[in-house]
């Protein structure tokens, strides 16, 4: 069955081609998965689907041949119980679902306030479900596990893949490979061409040059024969077989890692042996409720990184809002320059200055890799505009470039992708890969955690466990494996009827156990 029919959707704003899409449909048991990057027109997609009200133009047709049920993304996430409020809005939603005939539903950055439990949670319902489904997403490990179409909207058009998202990126990849090498030969092409044309003009130069050796009567006879007319015709048109292609060769584009090595600033170093924050062991509350214990004292050393993880409500960003303002048993090295990103960051400002002159003034990394930065969080079209006329997305990269590039060597960085498009994320974890100085992130993105591969933090069970804590609990689970598989061994032993094929593979276990550890 087709849910959806798309046929030649044009969207404009004030005479502007906002994207197209020729073609495009949503049928059984398809999960599409819609990508781009923030502002190119994935909410306007979906809305236009849903018959949602937009402001902009619309040519074209769409064809419903279903109810369609949107749960739009909850921007608002200074609250929280922001991740709650997701999952109850997606279970309404799935409700009605299972109440309505031909229904597709339509979820709008579903994991953008839920935790790594509730994004297992909602990954299992929705493959379990037997409708299709309409899904935007910056988070790649949740497309991964998900979707098998791919809409993306680039360069004003949008484009389907029928594959998993690891499939659509594998595509992309050889895609890229082939235009480097279409490129690559077809500049040797050019260079052969321009090697020939000087030589057929050379050659044609020397035709018309009377030597001393000939007479005027021979020189004339050879000169009728047009041989020097062929060499500057055949120069004339590998001239233009050669300014024809320079005019189609287009070296693709290629992102080059960002370079983060020499900052401007030298007051900012310290030893990657010190410590530059000393946790004692303490209760961590809010409104005068527990939330975790620290149980021991921690360190952070110099340029130590580390990703805090937990639940929602475990007390992550309550811990980094606390530890910015000094509002734990602390010990700060006096050197110590910290740099804060909140969730909540997209509040309104009255900065009248210029981007440019905000971000050059507090920058201390070169031009090279400000700018980079810049360009990668897609805010290279607002250098010039005041920051408090950015929209609301800008405002968040805008706020999230100052504290990545100010003067800082501790970066407190709570849940900073959480509104950043696909590209945005990479090139955030490109920089915190990089970054000289000390970092704590929170973050739900599974793909993103996987990547930076930070030293881990966890807020479990009301305690804030550290990696020699994993190895504890993990010795723990190990030592209880071992204790009740030989307790199991112990009985078939006495048991004079047991199989001696069950007794030698509880054997192998055991040993197996005891010796991976």
């Amino acid at each position: 069955m087709e849910y959806i029919k798309i046929t030649n959707l044009k969207v404009e704003y004030q005479g502007e081609v906002l994207f197209q899409a020729p073609h495009l449909n949503v049928q059984d048991r398809q999960i599409v998965g819609l990508i781009g990057d923030n502002g190119v027109g994935k909410t306007t997609l979906v809305n236009i689907i849903a018959e949602k009200p937009i402001i902009f133009g619309i040519e074209g047709q769409v064809k419903r041949n279903c109810h369609t049920i949107l749960v739009p993304q909850i921007l608002n996430n200074s609250e929280q119980s922001g991740g709650e409020k997701e999952k109850a809005n997606i279970v309404r939603a799935l409700l009605q679902i299972n109440q309505t005939q031909n229904s597709l539903l339509i979820l709008d950055e579903p994991t953008s306030n839920l935790d790594i439990e509730q994004q297992k949670w909602l990954i299992k319902v929705l493959n379990g479900l037997k409708q299709p489904l309409l899904v935007i997403s910056h988070d790649q490990a949740f497309l991964s596990k998900l979707v098998n179409v791919i809409w993306q909207i680039k360069n004003q058009q949008v484009y389907e893949f029928k594959g998993t998202y690891d499939e659509y990126q594998q595509f992309l990849r050889t895609q890229e490979k082939r235009r480097n090498t279409e490129y690559y030969q077809k500049r040797i092409e050019i260079k052969r061409l321009k090697k020939d044309q000087r030589e057929y003009e050379t050659r044609a130069k020397k035709s018309t040059k009377k030597k001393k050796s000939i007479s005027w009567s021979d020189w004339k006879i050879k000169d009728s024969s047009g041989v020097e007319k062929s060499l500057f015709r055949e120069s004339t048109l590998l001239k233009r077989r050669i300014a024809k292609a320079e005019t189609t060769l287009k070296k693709p584009q290629v992102h080059h890692p960002i370079t983060l090595g020499n900052t401007e600033n030298k007051n900012l170093e310290l030893s990657q042996k010190s410590s530059i924050v000393r946790f004692k062991t303490q209760s961590v509350a809010v409104h005068k409720k527990q939330l975790f214990a620290i149980t021991k004292e921690l360190k952070i050393k110099g340029k130590e990184k580390i990703a805090l993880t937990g639940k929602n409500g475990a007390g992550k960003s309550v811990f980094l809002a606390k530890l910015f303002h000094k509002k734990l048993a602390v010990w700060l090295n006096p050197q110590l320059k910290i740099g804060y990103f909140k969730q909540n960051m997209a509040q309104e400002t009255e900065e009248t200055a210029t981007v440019k002159e905000v971000i050059y003034k507090n920058s201390i990394f070169n031009k090279t890799t400000t700018m980079q930065l810049l360009g990668d969080l897609h805010l290279q079209r607002s250098l010039d505009n005041q920051v408090s006329a950015l929209s609301g997305g800008q405002l968040i990269c805008y706020k999230l470039a100052k504290v990545l590039l100010g003067e800082h060597n501790l970066l407190i960085l709570d849940e900073p992708d959480n509104f950043l498009d696909i590209s945005s994320i990479n090139a955030l974890e490109e920089f915190l890969r990089n970054y000289p100085f000390a970092v704590i992130v929170v973050s739900h993105d599974q793909n993103l955690l996987k990547n930076l591969n930070f030293t881990s933090w966890k807020i479990k069970n009301h305690k804030l466990i550290t990696p020699s804590d994993f190895s504890s609990e993990e010795n723990a689970k190990t030592t209880n494996q071992i204790s009740l598989l030989q307790f199991k061994l112990d009985q078939l032993i006495s048991d004079p009827n047991a199989s001696f094929t069950d007794i030698e593979n509880i054997s192998r276990e055991i040993n197996r156990i005891s010796k991976k550890n």
